[in-house]
């Protein structure tokens, strides 16, 4: 975890606001699941979303910790989305397990009968 507390906001949270950006430079502002290990949040979503296409055009990204809804209830932060995969992959995926247990068994049973990618970021705050 970071010295200067950044992180702190996000401690025992289920949900971010993770605000991505479109080539125009609008932002588009979801809700979504993520893991804290180390100094880095990491998220995990479907390799064809929105945000995932987003993300590789413009890794520039704000975080805030959110309700489901994705309405903020903290101060956003700026980062850069990296994507990872192989090792790191794995270890998020067991980490989500960990914080989200069935839920995420429901959304990796889904993506396994619709045939969907999943794509793994770090956000280096």
């Amino acid at each position: 975890m970071t010295d200067d507390g950044k992180m702190y906001q996000f401690l025992n949270k289920e949900y971010i606001s993770l605000e991505t950006y479109k080539r125009s430079g609008k932002g588009v502002a979801t809700p979504v699941w993520f893991v804290i290990d180390g100094d880095r949040i990491f998220i995990r979503s479907y390799a064809n979303s929105g945000k995932v296409k987003r993300m590789r055009n413009n890794p520039n990204v704000r975080v805030a910790p959110s309700d489901a809804l994705g309405r903020p209830h903290g101060l956003p932060i700026k980062g850069k989305a990296i994507r990872v995969d192989g090792d790191d992959e794995i270890h998020v995926s067991q980490l989500l397990y960990r914080k989200y247990g069935l839920m995420k068994m429901s959304f990796d049973l889904w993506g396994a009968i619709k045939q969907l990618d999943w794509a793994v970021f770090a956000i280096e705050i």
